[in-house]
C-alpha cells in the first residue's frame, strides 16, 4: 500500500565549499522530488554532488540557496523522519545486532518489549532474525550492511536515504543486497533517495532516475524506469534493461568528457590558450 507520507523537495538549491583557499560550486540550481513511497536514484560522473545533494537532504549541509523539505516541512537539520545509510557500515561494535537495530528507539524512549518486538520483526524482514545476538566483528560485510538499513528503518522514518551503501561489497553479495533492498522496500513502501555510480543498480531498484552533469552537479536528464515489479535478476538481460543502461551510459560519458577537458584546458597545456570544444576535447587556439 502506498504511503501517503515521504515526499522530498528540492527546490532550486545550491551548494559550495572552500577549497585551498577558493570558493568550489558542488551543486547549481537542482530541482528534484521523491513522491510518496518512491524509490529514485541519482547518479552522475565522479565528484557530481550526488553525495552532497544527498547530505542536505539529510540535514547534514545547509544549502547556500534554494530549499529542502520533507511532507512540506522545510529540512533545517537531521530528523527522525529521514533515515540514512552510509557506504561505511557505522554500528556499534559493542553492541550486539539486535541491541544496535534497538538503539534509536531507545533514544525515542520506547520501552524495552516495545524495542524488542520492533527489532525482530525488522530482522526477520531482513533475515537477520538468527543474528540477533551476534556482534558486528562475527558478520559478513553484507550482513553488516543489512544491520545498518534494518537500524536505519527501526524508527519508523518517512523516507530512507542511502549514499552508496553497496559500494564495498563484492559483485556477488552487491547483487543479493539489492534484491533484498528491493524485496524491503516492496513491503515497505517508504521514499527512498539512493546515491549510486553503478549505473544497473540503478535501474534495477528504482522507478525514477536523476542523472546529474559534472561539477557543478546540475540535473541532466530524468528518466523513468518501465520494468515491472518485482524486479528480478533476469530483467538485467532484457533488451529494454539493456536500452535504459546504454542512454544513462552515454550521458554520463558526455559529462565525464567534459569534465576532463575543462580540467585539461583550466590546467592550460604548458600555458597554451585552449578551449574545450565538442565532446569535452581540449583544443589548442
Amino acid at each position: 500500500m502506498m504511503t501517503e507520507h515521504g515526499h522530498i523537495e528540492v527546490r532550486d538549491v545550491s551548494i559550495s565549499f572552500e577549497a585551498r583557499g577558493a570558493s568550489v560550486d558542488a551543486v547549481k540550481e537542482v530541482s528534484l522530488q521523491v513522491r510518496p513511497g518512491e524509490f529514485v536514484a541519482l547518479i552522475g560522473p565522479s565528484g557530481c554532488g550526488k553525495s552532497t545533494l544527498m547530505n542536505a537532504v539529510a540535514g547534514f549541509t545547509m544549502p547556500d540557496s534554494g530549499s529542502v523539505g520533507v511532507d512540506g516541512v522545510a529540512v533545517t537539520g537531521p530528523g527522525s523522519d529521514r533515515g540514512v545509510v552510509f557506504q561505511q557500515y557505522s554500528l556499534f561494535p559493542w553492541m550486539t545486532v539486535r541491541k544496535n537495530v534497538e538503539f534509536g528507539l531507545k533514544m525515542k524512549g520506547m520501552p524495552a518489549s516495545q524495542r524488542e518486538t520492533q527489532a525482530r520483526t525488522l530482522l526477520g524482514l531482513a533475515g537477520l532474525l538468527a543474528f540477533e545476538n551476534h556482534y558486528p566483528s562475527q558478520l559478513s560485510g553484507g550482513m553488516k550492511q543489512r544491520v545498518g538499513i534494518v537500524r536505519a528503518l527501526a524508527t519508523s522514518p518517512q523516507v530512507l536515504l542511502m549514499d552508496e551503501p553497496f559500494g564495498a561489497l563484492d559483485s556477488q553479495t552487491r547483487s543479493v543486497m539489492q534484491e533484498i533492498l528491493t524485496n524491503m522496500w516492496q513491503r515497505l513502501r517508504l521514499s527512498v533517495l539512493f546515491v549510486t555510480h553503478d549505473i544497473e543498480e540503478a535501474i534495477f531498484l528504482s522507478d525514477r532516475i536523476y542523472v546529474m552533469t559534472a561539477r557543478p552537479g546540475r540535473i541532466k536528464a530524468e528518466l523513468k524506469v518501465e520494468l515491472p515489479r518485482p524486479r528480478l535478476p533476469e530483467m538485467m538481460e532484457t533488451p529494454q534493461f539493456a536500452a535504459m543502461e546504454r542512454r544513462i551510459k552515454a550521458l554520463i560519458r558526455e559529462e565525464s568528457l567534459a569534465a576532463m577537458g575543462s580540467e585539461l584546458c583550466d590546467g592550460g597545456l604548458a600555458g597554451l590558450s585552449t578551449e574545450v570544444g565538442p565532446q569535452g576535447v581540449c583544443h589548442v587556439l
